[in-house]
């Protein structure tokens, strides 16, 4: 991170997050139970790492000596954003980190009350510094038409969807009923159609939530090679320049 932040001239962020899905943790060898544990103890390492000339930590779980090199450009280390859902993800990005990203999953009312809940989390640990970037994380796909952007996020978004969140594992935000409901999806949490409604709908995260840094996954599961490339060309032609 502290070499990526040098070579883009102080430009680059670091998102995280702590994980939540089991087999990717068994694939580690890692415990599941001790994640968030872990994961405030490497968040401290790595301040320490950019902000301090050496360190010397000893923690439950690691023990770092040494120093790093190179040092992030600024004196106060690389930007931190923490991303997740539930109340330690927002305490620990209020405390631990600069930023908290929502995740893409999440409808208005949630976003808007996760919102609220990290900015009284950044009061009560007497963070007082105002925000100037409020990222979002969405699904997105865009299409020439409205009718063609809906025909690719059914083949395409939707099997993923309902292989992910109707299967055997269940997200606190999105059960069977949620994952098989396009329509459902696209009233607040996806943003599909094709480059005016792309840009109404992302207008709108703007004008309910702030968003002002917005992170999109735009291809899915089988979708053509053509299209991705399509999706980027319509994205910095048609729906960018409306948002500088």
């Amino acid at each position: 991170a502290a070499l990526l932040d040098v070579m883009s001239g102080g430009r680059f962020v670091l998102g995280i997050a702590i994980g939540y899905k089991p087999d990717e943790f068994a694939l580690y060898g890692t415990e599941l139970e001790k994640r968030g544990a872990r994961f405030e103890e490497q968040l401290r390492i790595m301040r320490a790492l950019w902000t301090t000339d050496r360190v010397d930590f000893a923690g439950r779980y690691y023990k770092v000596e040494g120093r790093l090199e190179p040092r992030p450009l600024s004196s106060a280390g690389v930007p931190l954003w923490i991303g997740g859902w539930g109340e330690l993800t927002l305490r620990r990005a209020a405390t631990l980190a600069d930023n908290w990203i929502p995740g893409p999953t999440a409808d208005l009312t949630r976003l808007v009350a996760g919102k609220a809940q990290f900015l009284e989390n950044r009061r009560a640990a007497g963070r007082a510094d105002p925000l100037t970037e409020w990222p979002l994380t969405r699904d997105l796909i865009i299409a020439d038409t409205d009718a063609k952007a809906r025909e690719l996020a059914e083949t395409h978004i939707m099997v993923a969807y309902r292989k992910e969140y109707a299967g055997g594992w269940r997200h606190p935000f999105i059960d069977a009923s949620i994952a098989t409901d396009l329509d459902g999806l696209m009233a607040d949490r996806f943003i599909i159609g094709g480059p005016d409604q792309v840009r109404a709908q992302i207008q709108r995260f703007v004008a309910q939530y702030g968003v002002n840094h917005l992170i999109c996954r735009t291809f899915f599961p089988g979708m053509p090679h053509t299209h991705i490339m399509r999706e980027l060309e319509l994205l910095a032609k048609e729906v960018l320049p409306a948002f500088r």
